[in-house]
């Protein structure tokens, strides 16, 4: 993918954050670009750590079915890299398994986040 796209997906992210998933529209699909780097055969990857948000389990289920309803194609399992972005969540610990559950299917992997005191 090229930079453009990997920049819509980050944008994306952050008004996840900022606003919740009613802040997202379809966006075109740019031209991918040729690379001549080495680093154009890496899958490209975005995560996305929610800290501490959404407060509700509702409210997480929703931005991760309208998340996932937004990347259609763009996102894809690390295994089948063709092209597409492997995309990660990390939602907050009560909500691991439900987002998981709603993300599985287009390929988003969910990752939990790391506690520790100081």
């Amino acid at each position: 993918k090229d930079y453009q796209t990997k920049m819509k997906l980050s944008i994306a992210l952050v008004a996840t954050f900022a606003a919740g998933a009613a802040a997202f529209a379809p966006a075109a699909r740019p031209a991918a670009a040729a690379s001549s780097t080495a680093l154009s055969a890496r899958q490209p990857i975005m995560a996305g750590n929610w800290k501490m948000n959404p407060a509700t389990e509702e409210d997480a289920l929703k931005l991760a079915t309208d998340f996932s309803k937004l990347l259609g194609e763009e996102a894809c399992a690390i295994e089948e890299f063709d092209g597409c972005t492997e995309v990660v969540l990390f939602p907050p610990f009560p909500f691991i398994s439900k987002v998981k559950d709603a993300v599985d299917e287009v390929g988003i992997a969910v990752g939990a986040q790391g506690v520790c005191f100081e």
